[in-house]
């Protein structure tokens, strides 16, 4: 093994060790951006509207698809690579450093492909899995609904056999890219008379399907990242069904067990981004020559800053030595989240007091910080201690798994 150090700025130094192919992996990945990036770059700098940008982001996913990059975890078999976790950690540690764009379907890539490929039949994963790999199909996850949200277990969309379908009507809500996608692998109830994980049937729907209907909800910020998806007796054939009918709730394990623990490098990469923007215009004075960063008060918030985005790294790297031990990631992830989506509030806060009466300006005012992406980003945050997993979620799994607190009373035994 040779000994080789990465250092993408804002982590400081990382020491891994490194065999021969993973050093030739990183090489040919960081040579495949070399080639690639700069151009994609350039066209999203240029794109305007979000459905220009949602076509931007399959091209690029259909070029990742092409260099092997869209799914580096699935099987060699489906168009993967079957990277060890020090790849991932190396794909992921650089896509962070060289602002690699998100693939248009990612959630279909990290959520539903190794679901397929761990539960699904042979006709089924080459059915999907090849559109889905080069963004010509584009997934969503219909999992919480109005009155099933942390109670998951609890969702009511029914499913009717009818032959050889299944007739599906219910709603889903906080359903992330569903006005742009093509798919949505979905929770439903197919037995109502079961105990409440026993009856639930895993699903993929054609977002294009009869008895659709598609709500964006627009958020504070503006954007409609989320929608309600309405399904008044959506017909799909059951060999739609993945795994056993009726026996989704293990299926869906397998979708919510691909959270990777090294996935808390974007996370800490972002943090680490904000910060540095937020130290640099601390510097910057004021038309009276006054500088934040002269202030006792602001250098205290941001040294906390800095503590707190460290924190969130060491975190993510104790669960990350499990995984490279050969260990499953721990419940250590929930600390991450949760204390995470906090100190990315707080880092907005922290840049809208530092900008001042300026930085509240929105995008396109001339005299904006940042162009405007301090008031934005402070309200897109509001969403960050909901999304994914609430706060008060985190603290449930923090306090059972960790501190061995006995479950919810909602909760099945």
């Amino acid at each position: 093994m040779q000994q080789e150090t990465l250092a993408p700025s804002g982590l400081g130094e990382l020491d891994i060790d490194l065999s021969e192919d993973d050093a030739a992996f990183a090489e040919e990945w960081m040579t495949w951006l070399d080639t690639h990036l700069p151009a994609m770059h350039e066209k999203l700098a240029d794109a305007g509207r979000d459905a220009d940008k949602q076509a931007l982001a399959r091209d690029w996913q259909s070029q990742m698809a092409a260099g092997g990059w869209a799914a580096i975890t699935w099987p060699l078999e489906f168009g993967g690579r079957a990277a060890t976790a020090r790849q991932q950690l190396i794909f992921y540690l650089t896509s962070a450093e060289r602002r690699v764009p998100p693939l248009a379907g990612r959630i279909g890539i990290n959520l539903c492909g190794p679901t397929l490929i761990a539960h699904g039949t042979s006709e089924q994963q080459q059915r999907f899995l090849p559109p889905m790999l080069d963004g010509r199909h584009v997934w969503c996850q219909g999992f919480s609904e109005p009155g099933a949200g942390s109670d998951l277990a609890s969702l009511r969309t029914r499913g009717v056999v009818d032959g050889d379908s299944l007739v599906i009507t219910g709603q889903k809500i906080w359903t992330s890219g569903a006005q742009y996608a093509d798919w949505m692998f979905a929770l439903v109830r197919t037995d109502p008379d079961a105990p409440k994980r026993r009856g639930i049937s895993f699903v993929l729907v054609p977002m294009t399907a009869n008895g659709i209907e598609v709500r964006p909800i627009r958020q504070i910020s503006g954007d409609a990242g989320f929608n309600e998806v309405f399904l008044d007796e959506v017909r799909v054939p059951l060999t739609n069904v993945i795994g056993e009918l009726n026996g989704g709730w293990n299926v869906t394990r397998t979708t919510l067990a691909n959270e990777r623990a090294i996935l808390f490098m974007g996370q800490q990469m972002a943090l680490t981004a904000t910060l540095r923007k937020a130290i640099t215009m601390a510097k910057v004075a004021d038309p009276q020559g006054v500088r934040a960063a002269d202030d006792p008060h602001f250098r205290d918030r941001i040294a906390q800053a800095w503590i707190d985005v460290e924190l969130v790294r060491l975190n993510g790297m104790r669960n990350l030595a499990r995984v490279l031990a050969g260990k499953e990631p721990g419940p250590e992830g929930a600390m991450s989240k949760l204390f995470g989506q906090h100190v990315e509030q707080k880092l907005h806060e922290l840049a809208l007091d530092l900008g001042g009466e300026f930085a509240i300006l929105d995008r396109g005012a001339p005299d904006a910080p940042n162009r405007g992406k301090w008031a934005l980003g402070w309200l897109r945050t509001r969403a960050s201690t909901i999304g994914g997993g609430t706060s008060e979620i985190q603290r449930n799994v923090l306090a059972e798994r960790i501190l061995g607190q006995p479950r919810d009373p909602w909760a099945d035994a």
